[in-house]
C-alpha cells in the first residue's frame, strides 16, 4: 500500500485535529477543506474570520465550513497566555502577563500551544511563514523528544510507478551536521521508515566516496558518523561513506563494495550535508519524476511541520495527511511499549 494510502486510511479511522497558523491562505483553506470533504481530519484554521470567511466564499461557495479560530479572541488569548507563561516558567523564565499575551498572538505560538495540550495532534505551518520563524515557535513551546538532541528534516521520495519509497535526510534543517548530529539523523530516518512503511529501513550514511576511495576529511566526517551509528545501534544494516551509486544499484555496489551489508538496496539516504540534501532531492523530482513529500520535521515533542513557501495545496495537503499519519503512529507506538494499567503483557 502507498503510504499515502495508508496514512489516509489511518487518519480516516481517528479523524484528528490539525492546526493551521498560516491560515489566510487560499492554499491552506483549499487543503483543509479537502481533508474535511474526504472525511481525514478535523481542520483547525488561525486568522481572522472575515478574511477567512472571503476565502472560504471564493474558494467553495456557500454551504461549506471550516473551524476558524482568531489568535486574538478574548477567551483564546488569554487561554494561550497562561499556558506559554506556564511553559515558560517549565524552563526557568519568568514572563509577566502582557509580554505572554504578545507572544500568544502569534499564530505560530498559538498552534504549537494547541498541540502542546492536546487539541491538536498535529501543526502544519510553513506556507507563509519563515523555517527560522517556524523552527523557533517548535523548539520554544514543544521543545524536542525525551532523549533527542537532534531535530531534522527529511522527504519521503516516491518513483514515478509507486513501487519505491525512499527517505532523503536531513533536506531542511542543518547546514553542515556534526558527526553526532549525522548519526542522530540516521537512526531517527530509520525509525521514521520502520514505523511508514513497515519495511526494514537500509540506511546509508552518503558520501563522494566509498570505504576510502577517497582521502578527505569530509569523507572521514561521514566514515565516523557510520562508525557511531553502528555503536548506538549494532543491529541496524547501515553504512557509509558510500557514494549514491554503490548504495543503490545493486551491480555496482558489488564493485565498489562487495562486503556492504546494504549490496546496493539502501532505502534511507543520509546526506552529509543540507546543500547535498537539498540539491538531491530537487535533481530526483525534476529530472527523475520523483515526488517529493514533505519537508517533515522529526524530533520534535509533537507534531509540528514546516512547508515550504513555494508548495500548492496539494502539498499541504499530503504533508498534513502523512503527518497527523506519523503522530498517530508513533503514540500507537508508545502506547504499545508503555502499558498504562502496570499489568504485565505480552510484548512481540
Amino acid at each position: 500500500m502507498l503510504i499515502t494510502e495508508r496514512s489516509a486510511a489511518l487518519c480516516r479511522e481517528k479523524k484528528p485535529v490539525v492546526v493551521f497558523p498560516d491560515g489566510e491562505d487560499e492554499r491552506v483553506v483549499r487543503a483543509a477543506l479537502r481533508l474535511r470533504r474526504e472525511g481525514l481530519a478535523r481542520p483547525l484554521v488561525l486568522g481572522r474570520p472575515r478574511v477567512l470567511l472571503e476565502i472560504l466564499n471564493r474558494e467553495a461557495g456557500q454551504g461549506e465550513c471550516l473551524d476558524v479560530a482568531d489568535t486574538s479572541s478574548p477567551q483564546l488569548l488569554t487561554l494561550n497566555a497562561k499556558d506559554y507563561m506556564a511553559v515558560m516558567a517549565a524552563r526557568g523564565k519568568n514572563v509577566d502577563p502582557a509580554k505572554a499575551e504578545d507572544a500568544a498572538r502569534c499564530p505560530l505560538v498559538a498552534a504549537c500551544l494547541t498541540v502542546k495540550r492536546g487539541d491538536a495532534v498535529v501543526g502544519i505551518a510553513g506556507n507563509t511563514s519563515s523555517t527560522p520563524d517556524v523552527m523557533r515557535a517548535g523548539l520554544r513551546i514543544l521543545g524536542t523528544s525525551p532523549g533527542v538532541r537532534t531535530v531534522s528534516g527529511f522527504f519521503f521520495m516516491l518513483s514515478p510507478d509507486g513501487k519505491n519509497c525512499f527517505i532523503f535526510a536531513d533536506v531542511g534543517v542543518i547546514p553542515e551536521p556534526t558527526v553526532e548530529q549525522l548519526a542522530d539523523i540516521s537512526i531517527a530516518s530509520a525509525e521514521q521508515y520502520r514505523r511508514m512503511t513497515r519495511e526494514e529501513p537500509r540506511v546509508a550514511l552518503l558520501s563522494f566516496s566509498t570505504k576510502g576511495s577517497a582521502r578527505h576529511h569530509r569523507a572521514e566526517h561521514v566514515r565516523e558518523a557510520f562508525n557511531l551509528v553502528r555503536k548506538r545501534e549494532p543491529h541496524l544494516l547501515v553504512d557509509g561513506e558510500i557514494q549514491f551509486d554503490a548504495a543503490i544499484d545493486p551491480t555496482v555496489a558489488r564493485r565498489k563494495s562487495p562486503d556492504s551489508p546494504l549490496a546496493g538496496q539502501a532505502n534511507v539516504f543520509v546526506f552529509p550535508s543540507l546543500e547535498a540534501g537539498n540539491i538531491a532531492y530537487k535533481v530526483a523530482q525534476r529530472l527523475g519524476g520523483y515526488t517529493a513529500l514533505g519537508p517533515f520535521l522529526q524530533g520534535m515533542n509533537g507534531g509540528w511541520h514546516d512547508l515550504s513557501r513555494g508548495c500548492n495545496a496539494d502539498d499541504v495537503y499530503k504533508v498534513a495527511l502523512i503527518g497527523l499519519a506519523m503522530e498517530l503512529e508513533k503514540r500507537s507506538g508508545l502506547a504499545a511499549a508503555c502499558p498504562g494499567d502496570g499489568s504485565s503483557s505480552d510484548k512481540r
